[in-house]
Order: C-alpha cells, then sequence, then structure tokens
C-alpha cells in the first residue's frame, strides 16, 4: 500500500520510480505522469488517487500497433522511438517503417491474451517490458493517416466494426518510411504562434498532411508543444528547430514586453499606456489559433505548474 511505501520507503522502494494514471485516458499525451527521484518528491505526490505506481524502466520506449482477426495478429506497424528524451516526454522523434519489429515476447503476449479478439491492441513497452496495453490506435490513428494506404483505414474499419480482414488488400500493404517529431521548448509558454505560421513552415517543406499543436508537459523541464512529419529525417530536424526557435523567441518578446511595461510604469512614462495597447493587440494574434489548441495550452499550464 501506499501508506507502507510512505513509512519505510528504503524498505520497499528503489528510486527513482514511475507513476501514471490508472486510466489510460488520464494520461494521454503524458499528462499526469511523473518521475519521482526521492522520498521528498514522493511525499509530494502522495495525494494523488487512482495511480499507478512502478520500477523507472531506463530504457528505449517503443510502440506497436497490432491489428488483430480472430486472435490472429494479421498486421502492424511498429513505431521506433528517439534514443533521446526530455523528461517524461519518451521520444524526440519517432521512426515509422515497416521493417521495425516489435520484441518477440511483445507478439507473444498479444496472441497469448488476444485469443477470440478482433480489432486494435496498442502496446507501449521499453525494452521488452510491457508498459501499456490498450485497445486503441496510436495517436488517435494520424500514423496510419499518414501512410497514405487508403486500403489499409478501410481493412481496419472493416475488421472493428464487421469483423473483415482482406488478406487480398494487405498483401499490397506497403509504405514510405517516414518520421513524427515533436518540437520541444524549456521556455514557458505564455503565447503560441497562429497556427498559419506554422502550417506555413510544414507546407513549403512537404511534410505530411497531419500536423498539430501537440501539448505534452515533462514537468518542470519544459514541453512538447507542436507534432509534425517527414520522410526526411535531416529536413526534419531542421523544421523541428525553425519551429522551436520561432515559437521560443516570441515568447522572449512578450517577456521583454512585460518587464519594459513595469519599468515604464516605475519610471512615470506618461504615454506608456500606448506600448501596453500594442502589446495586447499582437498577444491577441494567439487567439487566432483554434479554442481546442488553447484549451489544450492551458492545461498543460496547469499540469507544468501545479503537478
Amino acid at each position: 500500500k501506499l501508506e507502507t511505501l510512505l513509512k519505510h520507503p528504503q524498505k520497499h522502494l528503489e528510486y527513482p520510480i514511475f507513476i501514471k494514471p490508472r486510466w489510460g485516458h488520464k494520461s494521454a499525451s503524458s499528462k499526469n505522469c511523473y518521475k519521482i527521484d526521492s522520498h521528498e518528491d514522493l511525499k509530494s505526490y502522495s495525494h494523488l488517487e487512482e495511480m499507478i505506481w512502478t520500477e523507472f524502466i531506463d530504457d528505449r520506449e517503443e510502440m506497436t500497433d497490432f491489428f488483430v482477426y480472430n486472435g490472429k495478429i494479421v498486421f502492424y506497424i511498429c513505431y521506433k522511438y528517439s534514443k533521446s528524451q526530455n523528461g517524461v516526454v519518451a521520444d524526440e522523434w519517432k521512426y515509422v517503417s515497416q521493417e521495425n519489429k516489435p520484441p518477440g515476447n511483445i507478439v507473444d503476449w498479444v496472441t497469448s491474451n488476444m485469443k477470440g479478439y478482433s480489432g486494435i491492441c496498442n502496446a507501449q513497452y521499453r525494452g521488452t517490458k510491457i508498459i501499456e496495453i490498450s485497445l486503441r490506435l496510436s495517436r488517435g490513428g494520424a500514423y496510419i493517416y499518414s501512410t497514405n494506404l487508403p486500403g489499409l483505414v478501410e481493412n481496419i474499419n472493416n475488421l472493428v466494426l464487421y469483423n473483415r480482414w482482406d488478406y487480398t488488400k494487405a498483401e499490397k500493404f506497403q509504405f514510405r518510411p517516414f518520421y513524427a517529431f515533436k518540437s520541444f521548448t524549456t521556455t514557458p509558454l505564455i503565447y503560441i504562434p497562429p497556427f498559419f505560421m506554422l502550417e506555413n513552415i510544414v507546407k513549403k517543406n512537404n511534410c505530411k498532411e497531419f500536423y498539430e499543436y501537440y501539448f505534452e508537459p515533462s514537468g518542470k523541464d519544459g514541453m512538447a508543444f507542436f507534432q509534425f512529419m517527414n520522410e526526411d529525417f535531416e529536413k526534419g530536424m531542421i523544421i523541428k528547430e525553425q519551429i522551436e526557435n520561432l515559437t521560443n523567441r516570441m515568447n522572449y518578446f512578450f517577456y521583454f514586453m512585460i518587464l519594459l511595461i513595469l519599468l515604464l510604469l516605475l519610471c512615470g512614462y506618461s504615454k506608456t499606456y500606448y506600448v501596453i495597447i500594442i502589446t495586447i493587440v499582437l498577444y491577441m494574434s494567439r487567439c487566432l489559433n483554434s479554442g481546442y489548441s488553447m484549451v489544450g495550452l492551458i492545461n498543460a499550464q496547469k499540469q507544468s505548474m501545479f503537478g
């Protein structure tokens, strides 16, 4: 029990440990996921309810979407994560390719535990240790969509809705490998650029059709905030840096303007209100983003600040 862990941590625990919500929808995009390095950290999170407490597995994370027909794996797509990561944000990029293969023990687990099942089984694992199993597509199907295989999408729909799998179509499922990149910042975000500015960057660099504001907080370490896909790794890393630099500089600008306004007010400058109005007008351009993006940012900011 948690009470026992708190009373005798040195007897029962080896740090670091990892905690996350019991229910998957509460941990999407790394929400409410924490790496705990000490007993003092443990006390800070002891009030959280319905959490899973486990060892921290210091290994490379990967993920596979399995498609299961009457208990048999008929197709899968495996996502290989970058070795580098930012805090609890598990990756800077994912490599999506048919050459990627899941560990044998993960395949065995799905085969053994999905007998008679038809549908999707998503497995996340570090090394060969399973950390999460769920009956949904990774990232809501964004990676599947980005394979540009309408036949695969049709087969998945038929599998889930009608328990059918067309083996003839499946033989033709071939797609070009690509990378999914996450832009990350250590700067506390008070502003995100209007979406069309980032859209212009990804479109002119021949990125995949799917890209989004994607907020994944990493505690006090920073936040992933935008995701896009490209077949060229080097180009993708350049785009990632461009988006990060643009976003950071815009935030630096508003931090500077706040400090300038405070300084002008202290000095009694008579036209400070002009500077305030201009700053507010520029700042409100963030409202050109969708309400969904703004709510996502606010929720991520709350988690970063308050846990």
